[in-house]
């Protein structure tokens, strides 16, 4: 989340991000106003945001495969250091983009997700360059 957050203040390509949390509204609204006061996010602790756009829960090896584990030893020596779980840890990320302009408070206004990308396992994340081809896509097939 940390380069994310770099990345949104260094390019100007990468579409609006709406971070959706495993936890509290209250714990949601407190990490964020210290983490990055200036994104969007929505706590979906029952994971009804998870569901509905098919995200699974991993498996040990996808939790703690090689792969993992090497990522998590490169984000320490990146000074990204782990927080205290929250949530079903287990619960695999995803990222998409979503049509629809309107975002108002908890309400997301979109009827088509038109780029999708769901984690492999626990380390996997799109290459930003791939999020920003794909939002550059789907503004150019925006119906006028």
């Amino acid at each position: 989340m940390r380069d994310l957050r770099r990345a949104r203040g260094a390019r100007n390509d990468l579409p609006p991000v709406l971070y959706v949390t495993l936890g509290s509204a209250d714990a949601t609204r407190d990490f964020f106003a210290e983490f990055d006061p200036d994104a969007g996010a929505v706590a979906d602790p029952e994971k009804v945001l998870f569901s509905a756009f098919g995200l699974e829960r991993g498996s040990v090896g996808q939790l703690l495969s090689p792969s993992v584990l090497a990522a998590g030893l490169r984000a320490l020596v990146h000074g990204n250091l782990p927080g205290i779980p929250s949530g079903d840890v287990r619960q695999l990320s995803g990222e998409f983009l979503v049509r629809g302009d309107t975002v108002r408070g908890d309400t997301v206004r979109g009827d088509t997700i038109t780029w999708a990308y769901r984690a492999a396992d626990a380390s996997d994340h799109p290459e930003l360059d791939d999020v920003a081809r794909a939002a550059a896509e789907s503004e150019r097939a925006r119906p006028t």
